[in-house]
């Protein structure tokens, strides 16, 4: 499915149910609780952005649905089912807060929940070089009457930020998700007025610490550094297609820059085997050292049989096989969610979001901001919860990056949350 604004449909009737929904929205507030973003098998829309600024005078806006997220029904006299789905945006000047374009676009899809498909659309956008362009995107199942608002800043102050670049697979597809195995190949394509001859790519490997305890105060500046250590740097021809292509091979970060003096491009990952699942027995055992000894971790790195190592740990933790094989769903069910909520130019167990989703669990309340993330387990107001806020971090090489404000009051409730995976209990 392509979308574009020569196949807009507007009615009054939509109109009014977008003008509604953002009217809802906005009078929800910057103190929404957004918790359902981390919550797996929640299974309510939400879709992915692609923003690629094409040449001087167009913005595409690629987006992405699961057909999963979207409800899809039958009517009595209907022999499929189907799902109906509104989206409307508007494209404002930053300068003057002046519209610059709007449109809704409705559309029906043929199907049905357990024919897992992704619904992939582009919409057109018309910008202009050396401007700045508020975007809010609102998406909205219209059967389950349920939606979801975006908002984006477009930068087109200059031809070379991470804006400026379109990430395709091997068979032309745009990359939603910049995860890439071994030996697959990749094509960036730069904006047209962009006039670099070649691409500087820089290549970090993947050797970074993982995430301290939340009442650690040390080394919180280690991480940062070794992010701009690339292991090696290397040019690459732009070819008759104003794109490069790339072929992945080690694992580790591949970020690309117009040149030396621009750090800002877009970044590819290769991390292990897989990614975001963990399914081999040495993946699983990094994740293991959130709950265990220096000792027990060690003699599970040695372990020639690292399968017998594992199910050893979780079957003595857990006292019977049974509860070890609960203990082990849940706690790689964690280590994937966060893998896929919080990876950065670390995999998502390793970062400070991941290690506090893996040993606490989804968050109760989540306050979202552009700099910050704040999560309160229990209640809100209530003094036995337990609130930790997340500062985003500038990254060149990617723009999930938050760092946990540490404190040594979170001593006390992060020993006994570990006990008691440690008992064989899921905290």
């Amino acid at each position: 499915m392509k979308i574009t604004l020569k196949n807009k449909i507007l009615t009054l009737l939509i109109l009014v149910l977008v003008a509604s929904s953002c009217k809802q929205s906005e009078n929800a507030g910057a103190n929404k609780n957004v918790a359902g973003l981390y919550l797996p098998g929640l299974n309510l829309i939400d879709p992915d952005f692609i923003i690629f600024h094409k040449n001087d005078t167009l913005t595409e806006l690629h987006f992405r649905l699961n057909s999963e997220n979207i409800l899809y029904t039958k009517k009595r006299e209907d022999t499929v089912f189907s799902a109906n789905l509104l989206i409307h945006y508007e494209l404002i000047n930053k300068a003057d807060e002046a519209i610059v374009d709007s449109a809704s676009i409705y559309f029906t899809d043929f199907g049905g929940n357990q024919q897992k498909k992704y619904l992939d659309g582009l919409i057109n956008l018309p910008t202009q070089a050396n401007k700045v362009y508020d975007l809010v995107v609102t998406v909205n199942d219209i059967t389950r009457d349920h939606y979801i608002r975006k908002r984006f800043v477009l930068d087109r102050m200059d031809n070379y930020n991470t804006q400026n670049y379109l990430l395709l697979d091997s068979n032309n597809n745009v990359v939603f998700n910049s995860h890439f195995k071994s030996n697959e190949k990749v094509f960036i394509n730069k904006n047209s007025s962009n006039p670099a001859k070649t691409i500087l790519l820089k290549f970090y490997g993947t050797d970074f610490p993982i995430a301290k305890p939340p009442f650690s105060i040390e080394g919180e500046e280690e991480t940062e550094q070794l992010v701009f250590k690339p292991k090696f740097s290397k040019e690459i021809e732009v070819d008759t297609l104003n794109r490069v292509s790339y072929i992945v091979e080690e694992k580790g970060l591949y970020h690309f820059q117009a040149s030396g003096n621009m750090n800002v491009g877009p970044t590819i990952f290769n991390f292990q085997e897989h990614f975001p699942k963990v399914k081999s027995s040495e993946n699983m055992i990094g994740p293991m050292r959130y709950i265990s000894t220096k000792k027990e971790f060690d003699a599970l790195n040695e372990a020639e049989n690292k399968k017998e190592a594992v199910d050893k740990f979780w079957i003595e933790i857990s006292g019977s096989t049974d509860r070890a094989r609960t203990l082990i769903s849940e706690y790689y069910n964690r280590v994937e969610s966060a893998n896929n909520y919080f990876t950065s130019y670390l995999e998502g167990w390793k970062t400070d979001r991941g290690l506090m989703y893996i040993i606490y669990g989804s968050p109760n309340v989540v306050y979202k901001n552009k700099n910050y993330e704040n999560w309160i387990y229990g209640e809100e107001n209530n003094m036995m919860s337990i609130s930790f806020v997340f500062q985003k971090v500038t990254n060149p090489v990617s723009d999930n990056d938050y760092t946990l404000s540490r404190s040594p009051i979170f001593k006390n409730s992060w020993f006994r949350a570990v006990d008691s995976w440690r008992s064989g209990r899921i905290f």
